[in-house]
């Protein structure tokens, strides 16, 4: 018992580590939920003035691992934004794979009458004879050529040297009457179309049996075509019969010996609903290629009322949130010489607004770090290949001793570096009022701007934009844009020149190209096997011929796996480029993944069968592509259910033998609560050796640009087919909802919970996509596959050129916001209702999730030069020359962590380490991450939460006073640590940590759990305050109680979390979740707590 009766208890027996802890490493890292519950403890912790630690013991939790347990899962039917505490880009990309669902769908409905028009012809017989030129020419494909190919007439009658020349009766009887007696024909089977005016045409002339008038069919006969229908009249037509009679007189086709009835098994049947079945050069449907049009108008209607209600679900999702972005913007353009953060700020509050003085609160420079760049990506590359070695093999100490030479080597020039520090041009700049941070926004961003960098003057541009100045001279033109969330921007990335960025970015495209390049030809050569089987099986009945037809399921395989080793390039060759943000990396593997699987699902099959009479004849596009379709469709979307990299891994958990865990527990045993610095380091070893065992038995991330690769893949693919294979939508409508399921399934129940709450970037770059890309290729699709089968070519000419003209104003003319509220008659962006100043807002958000904090030179400053929470009294302007003292120090430690895996490569993915961003910029470590050899080795238990930062309406902190995790940390060991450092499952709580050090005192009288006095609960007594001006007031006595019965109510359950109050004539509402209260009359919103003492 330590003195003031205050208790401590510190365990000395270590438990033991034991394989079972390491498997539950998957189970412990699915998504839970648990934003919600801890948000309610901590608001009541808040209010009664104790620690969330102890908030969580009242209510039954042993420790922070024991609520992780306990908080439920989503159930399979919940509403997408449920588990909004993922981020809004879960929710809406499960709201994009339904539109895409949805569209589908329409487009799949309004094919219905075109499939019944085409289930009533049969005319497919007629394309194994047409040719790309005559599917597309203008002029009558059965017009007159003027030439015989030497044909001089029927055998046995008088030959004519302009046979078939011109339209003529070639094949009148010389002697009718003669004729008629049965003598001197000469004719197989004699009739009307021997008075028939023909001449002969091109052998693509369709050869179309004409059923009213059977004497007027054309038909095939030598190489060419006797074109009955070119020549034909309704005066011959009358003459026909009178002048044919007697044998002559049968109104028959043309059947003599010569003619090319052609193969029946040639074309696919009509049962597969395609234009084919009008024939070649036939169709005179108008109504057909109008429905196309429509469909086009349909898509980009569809489209922007999908845009428009992504935005109002993202503004929902993030309505309770205030973001560090909302007060911050990105600026490029600064020179390198632009170190003086106090000149930048300065300049901005002169020249961001006109008119106007605009209070800027920090500005965070982003250094260039050239070397440390070029060396830190060395040591991922090394981290990652550790990770596929036995993590005490020879390989392994290899990798080791290779990144502990670069990091020695970047230590060793770090001096040098720092003292030719640079600024990479690009700067975040934070402003003290969110509605400063729009009108920036919209006045440096704006059209004018961005063409003229001038002011806008309604359509006209305006006077220019303030320029930076460089040696005396304003001359930096600046671009600016909104900023991303701290966490999403790839600070080491800022600085790297354009032209590098380009010199990569086509290096990773000409290699992805070539990857492309192969698969095609690949996929190409599987086709060409697959035709050569399907002419085979056409001469061969039986089994044989059965197993033969099996091959043609071959290319549909072999494209799919093509499509896998695309994926996984893209993804590889995505990590290669600079990019300043993760979310504009996850977008360029996107981008990657979905142009070349795109490619090599439909580029292939469409240069192989690309003249129109291979699309419907066997073995062609129709018949390939619905078994190509229907396997990427289905087939991809069903991979993760095998969890493909888990049971990869497997190899590697089957090394970790009871002999080795023995062996970590043996060092933790003989090293425990030593103080000398080579337990110390033993100690440190089997952390590390845990840690890089624990990546083994993670579960898989959900792969979001690899997701949204497939349903881009089936969207682009079914909507650019449905003209030739009008069903083909239905294939990709099952495709999407066996995605929708199988990916809302994985994500609750087995994949790891991501540790960054996702943006909705993502999804706004794919549903770009869609809009550049869908109706452009439904149009160009439409035109493709009818004009071959259309007589007046015109008739389709007339509809793709209006298709093609709102397809191309829709998806180039405006951007999706501009075309919503001039359509739709609403704007495409939230906007905030209050102007929270950033001093009050920053208190919302944890360290991580300040700029100032995140970026790596700037975390490692110290408090005094650097502190968490910023004053508007004081000047937040960092020294170069502090910048530079701290650069050496930044870089050691941060090639430290890439040498041990502890630095989180890009992606949302991470390392498994379990470090997770909420909502509203809290962070939390579900399965702690090591901080030093003094921490665990393990850290197999969630950690307590690092919610030591308050919530909107706490007390600013005193600056120089240790925060609860400081004083818990000195008085008592961790949640992980128990007896010097030890690896422990279920060890006792501990309080909350805040990633990192800050200098926040105990809040509202919070003390470290189990450092505090026990207070007996008569002798407490609760105090409802309000704060006014940073200072605190006493709600009057008249309300006192009122307030503390229905909070009290809201605590149990029973009660709102909004209550109205009068009190001394005054009417406020307040709102216990949010812990602020709002007056009637002047709309104004300040804080509330409650205080117990």
């Amino acid at each position: 018992m330590a003195s003031g009766g205050l208790a401590v208890r510190i365990e000395t027996k270590p438990p033991a580590i034991t394989l079972s802890d390491f498997y539950s490493v998957k189970k412990r890292s699915t998504v839970r939920k648990i934003q919600k519950p801890y948000e309610e403890i901590s608001a009541a912790a808040k209010a009664k003035g104790i620690t969330v630690v102890k908030e969580m013991q009242d209510r039954g939790y042993k420790d922070f691992d024991d609520f992780h347990k306990k908080c439920g899962q989503f159930p399979m039917t919940c509403w997408v934004t449920e588990f909004a505490e993922l981020g809004s880009g879960y929710v809406l990309y499960f709201h994009f794979l339904t539109f895409v669902g949805l569209l589908l769908l329409v487009l799949f409905l309004l094919q219905l009458p075109v499939m019944k028009t085409y289930g009533d012809y049969n005319w497919l017989h007629g394309w194994q004879w047409s040719s790309w030129e005559a599917g597309f020419q203008s002029k009558d494909s059965c017009e007159c050529i003027g030439d015989n190919n030497g044909i001089t007439g029927l055998p046995g009658v008088q030959a004519q040297s302009n046979y078939g020349k011109s339209c003529a009766a070639w094949d009148a009887p010389t002697s009718i009457d003669t004729c008629q007696e049965g003598q001197d024909c000469n004719m197989s089977r004699p009739g009307q179309w021997m008075c028939q005016k023909w001449c002969f045409a091109a052998p693509h002339c369709p050869a179309r049996f004409h059923e009213e008038n059977p004497s007027a069919s054309n038909v095939h006969y030598k190489g060419l075509v006797k074109s009955y229908s070119f020549c034909h009249n309704e005066e011959d037509q009358a003459a026909a019969p009178q002048t044919c009679t007697g044998v002559t007189s049968e109104n028959i086709a043309f059947a003599e010996p010569g003619i090319d009835l052609g193969m029946d098994t040639y074309t696919i049947g009509s049962h597969w609903l395609t234009p084919g079945n009008l024939g070649p050069d036939q169709a005179t449907l108008a109504w057909i290629p109008t429905l196309y049009f429509v469909c086009v108008c349909l898509v980009c209607f569809m489209i922007l009322v999908a845009y428009q209600r992504m935005v109002i679900t993202d503004h929902k999702v993030d309505a309770d949130n205030l973001l560090p972005n909302d007060f911050a913007i990105l600026v490029r353009g600064f020179p390198k010489t632009a170190t003086d953060e106090r000149q930048i700020m300065q300049w901005f509050a002169d020249n961001a607004i006109p008119g106007q003085r605009t209070e800027i609160v920090k500005v965070v420079i982003g250094w260039d770090v050239e070397e440390f760049r070029q060396h830190l990506k060395q040591l991922q590359k090394l981290s990652a290949r550790l990770k596929k070695v036995e993590p005490d093999s020879d390989e392994a100490v290899e990798i080791k001793k290779m990144q502990q030479d670069i990091a020695t080597v970047l230590h060793s020039v770090a001096p040098d570096k720092a003292a030719r520090l640079q600024s990479s041009g690009v700067n975040v700049v934070v402003f003290r009022h969110h509605f400063d941070m729009k009108a920036v926004v919209r006045r440096w961003n704006s059209f004018s701007a961005r063409w003229f960098y001038s002011d806008s003057n309604g359509i006209c541009p305006g006077s220019t934009l303030p320029l930076f100045p460089q040696g005396g001279k304003n001359i930096c033109k600046l671009k600016v844009q909104r900023a991303p969330n701290p966490g999403d921007i790839n600070w080491e990335e800022l600085a790297v020149p354009y032209g590098e960025r380009m010199k990569m970015l086509m290096k990773t495209n000409f290699v992805m190209l070539l990857l492309i390049g192969a698969t095609f030809i690949i996929t190409y050569f599987m086709n060409i096997l697959q035709k050569q089987t399907q002419e085979t099986a056409n001469h061969i009945h039986g089994e044989k011929r059965f197993g033969m037809q099996a091959v043609s399921f071959l290319p549909a395989t072999v494209v799919a796996l093509m499509n896998e080793i695309l994926a996984m390039a893209a993804r590889a060759l995505g990590k290669k480029e600079f990019h300043d943000t993760k979310t504009t990396e996850e977008f360029s593997q996107a981008m990657k993944m979905s142009w070349g699987m795109i490619l090599n699902t439909m580029g292939v099959i469409l240069f192989q069968n690309a003249q129109p009479k291979e699309w419907y004849m066997r073995g062609g596009l129709v018949e390939n592509l619905g078994p190509m379709l229907l396997m990427n469709s289905l087939g991809q979307t069903l991979m993760p259910m095998f969890e493909m990299n888990y049971w990869m891994s497997h190899f590697y958990r089957r090394k970790l033998t009871s002999e080795k865990i023995a062996q970590m527990n043996d060092t933790i045993t003989s090293c425990v609560g030593k103080k000398d610095q080579e337990s110390a380091k033993k100690l440190k070893q089997v952390k590390t050796q845990v840690q890089e065992w624990k990546t083994h038995f993670a579960p898989e991330v959900m792969d979001q640009p690899r997701r949204f690769a497939i349903a881009l893949q089936i969207c682009f693919c079914c909507i650019f087919f449905t003209p030739v294979m009008p069903w083909v939508p239905l294939v990709g409508v099952l495709g999407i909802v066996l995605q929708y399921w199988m990916d809302k399934y994985m994500l609750l129940r087995k994949y790891r919970r991501p540790e960054i709450p996702a943006n909705a970037n993502l999804v706004m770059f794919s549903l770009k996509f869609i809009k550049y890309f869908a109706p452009l290729g439904l149009t160009i699709s439409a035109w493709l596959f009818l004009t071959p089968s259309y007589r007046e070519k015109g008739l389709t000419m007339v509809f793709m050129q209006l298709s093609l003209a709102v397809a191309a104003a829709f998806s180039f003319a405006m951007p999706l916001r501009i075309w919503a509220k001039c359509l739709l008659g609403c704007c495409g962006e939230p906007v905030k209702t209050d102007d929270t100043d950033y001093y009050t807002a920053q208190y919302m958000w944890s360290k991580e999730m300040k700029y100032h904090k995140d970026q790596f030179i700037y975390k490692k400053l110290p408090d005094s030069v650097n502190p968490e929470y910023l004053k508007p009294e004081q000047s937040a302007a960092i020294r170069i020359d502090d910048v530079k003292a701290t650069y050496g120090v930044a870089v050691t430690s941060e090639a430290e962590k890439a040498v041990q895996g502890r630095r989180r490569p890009h992606g949302r993915g991470g390392t498994g380490a379990g470090r997770q961003l909420l909502l509203g910029g809290q962070v939390i470590d579900v399965i702690a991450e090591p901080q030093g050899p003094e921490s665990s080795p393990s850290a197999f238990t969630p950690a307590p939460a690092t919610y030591g930062i308050p919530s909107l309406g706490a007390e600013p902190p005193k600056y120089g006073m240790p925060t609860p995790a400081a004083s818990a940390s000195s008085a008592g060991p961790s949640a992980h640590l128990v007896a010097g450092g030890v690896p422990s499952f279920g060890a006792p709580p501990a309080p909350p940590r805040c990633v990192g050090t800050s200098s926040a005192p105990p809040l509202f009288g919070i003390v470290p759990s189990g450092l505090s006095d026990v207070v007996p609960a008569a002798a407490q007594t609760v105090v409802w305050e309000f704060q006014v001006q940073g200072h605190w007031k006493t709600f009057a006595d008249d309300c006192q109680s009122y307030i503390e019965k229905r909070y009290g109510e809201y605590n149990t359950g029973s009660g709102r979390y909004w209550i109205q109050v009068s009190t001394s004539g005054i009417k406020l509402s307040i709102d216990f979740k949010r812990m602020t209260q709002m007056k009637s009359d002047s709309r104004k919103v300040s804080n509330v707590r409650r205080r117990v003492s």
